[in-house]
């Protein structure tokens, strides 16, 4: 029986896909928006749900720096943190680091107002003190956190 070859397309050697951004994040233990939100969401306790926030806040200031691309780690709109203020929250936040570092924020962080205020207790300040110490872009999201408490060293 006679053989019929079948013409094919001639072999290509290629290189295998890079990374994305959140496989990189991921290796490098760098947290993205979707890791903090879990990060929070798993928290045993509030305060513990702040650093892991602000830990996450601190490593997309990280990313922003580099001017690689690195920030694009950041792009993946999160899962609920299981708080509407904290849900809120990380995404303003998000909003202004990017904006900060002149680059233009997530879609997912384009959010609306919360429709009450959160003040979170604070150990030290009576409400109009929190108030009144509130950066105006948290206050624009009716989110009212001193600004001190948002410094990291």
């Amino acid at each position: 029986m006679a053989r019929r070859l079948v013409p094919h397309k001639p072999l290509t050697v290629t290189q295998q896909d890079e990374p994305t951004a959140q496989e990189r994040a991921r290796e490098y233990r760098i947290m993205t928006a979707p890791a903090t939100a879990t990060a929070i969401r798993e928290a045993n306790d509030e305060d513990w749900a702040w650093r892991m926030l602000l830990q996450g806040r601190d490593h997309l200031r990280l990313l922003l720096r580099r001017h690689d691309g690195s920030e694009a780690a950041w792009e993946a709109a999160p899962s609920t943190t299981g708080h509407t203020g904290f849900d809120t929250l990380l995404a303003v936040l998000t909003a202004h680091e990017f904006t900060a570092a002149g680059e233009t924020p997530p879609e997912w962080t384009k959010v609306k107002a919360l429709a009450d205020p959160w003040i979170p207790d604070h150990p030290f300040l009576n409400r109009d003190e929190i108030i009144h110490q509130t950066p105006e872009y948290l206050a624009q999201a009716n989110i009212f956190i001193p600004a001190r408490d948002l410094a990291t060293a």
